[in-house]
């Protein structure tokens, strides 16, 4: 029997220039009273966690920052983050600013700090025991500060295993942000160089969802067997148009101009976040062997 079922979520979203100066309102509004902030060395250097924790004591937050995060993370930089936060909680909520290795250590943060257990203990199977979270997360807040991350929007933490020399992850849906707070001015001061390696992220995510295997080409699954990754399916189908729409209406401008005048890294950073939900299972061939789906309704 195939499937007939696909799902869709995605966090709350904020875009917008000088959204990310809302953040403490936002955060207030949940009751939390603490908060762990976590970001890099690079993004803390131009002064992005600092525009987001003023922001937030602004608020009446207390704010600890942790500005360690290893670009790349691994097994030993996420335990070091989680034994930080553990030492100098307890939190109610974690802010994350930077790219995806501060979102997706943020994501192991939250989930560590109120569920027992250690790291591998939740990485997927068969490098670890893909145990599922059996208390509530901490409430994340993701703020991006280049656009082609797009770990604002997924359920997904990637780290590589250093003693297996292995790159894996933790996928659960409990790991999505509570919030995404996607301010372009944050990534207006990106180099070209990152501008450009962002843009064919997103391209590639986008072209990779939009060829997937059709959701109801797999077999049929029960509620606890699917995942957030489902397949092809029409609502995704639509993020991915679009954000490939955007990406080749700006990614050359945005390259090319950079800075506050340029329109095209807000629209970049619209198509990051647009594709990434959009992202499918990835079960079949590559999507360059693949002939598209057909995605006209039947008679």
């Amino acid at each position: 029997m195939s499937e007939t079922v696909f799902t869709y979520a995605a966090p709350g979203l904020k875009f917008g220039r000088g959204a990310a100066q809302e953040v403490g309102y936002d955060v207030a509004s949940w009751g939390a009273r603490r908060v762990l902030l976590v970001t890099d060395p690079g993004v803390a250097a131009v002064g992005h966690a600092a525009t987001v924790g003023d922001a937030l004591v602004r608020h009446g937050l207390a704010v600890t920052t942790y500005d360690r995060v290893r670009v790349e993370p691994t097994d030993a930089s996420l335990t070091d983050a989680v034994d930080h936060a553990r030492q100098e909680g307890p939190f109610d909520a974690v802010v994350a600013v930077g790219g995806g290795s501060a979102i997706d250590t943020a994501k192991a943060v939250a989930l560590l700090v109120t569920n027992p257990g250690e790291l591998m203990d939740y990485v997927n199977a068969p490098v670890g025991k893909a145990r599922a979270p059996e208390q509530p997360l901490l409430p994340l807040v993701a703020v991006p500060t280049t656009t082609g991350t797009g770990s604002e929007s997924t359920t997904i933490c990637v780290l590589d295993v250093l003693a297996l020399k292995v790159k894996t992850g933790i996928s659960h849906p409990a790991l999505r942000p509570r919030l995404a707070v996607v301010d372009p001015s944050l990534s207006a001061t990106q180099p070209p160089l990152v501008t450009a390696a962002s843009g064919m992220d997103i391209l590639c995510h986008a072209l990779e969802s939009y060829t997937a295997r059709w959701y109801a080409d797999f077999d049929a699954k029960t509620p606890e067997q699917r995942v957030p990754y489902c397949g092809a399916n029409p609502i995704a189908d639509l993020w991915s148009e679009r954000a490939l729409g955007l990406l080749a209406g700006a990614f050359r401008r945005a390259v090319r101009v950079g800075g506050d005048g340029a329109r095209g890294r807000r629209a970049d950073g619209d198509g990051r976040h647009l594709r990434r939900p959009g992202l499918r299972q990835r079960r079949s061939a590559h999507p360059a062997r693949q002939r598209l789906p057909d995605r006209r309704p039947g008679p």
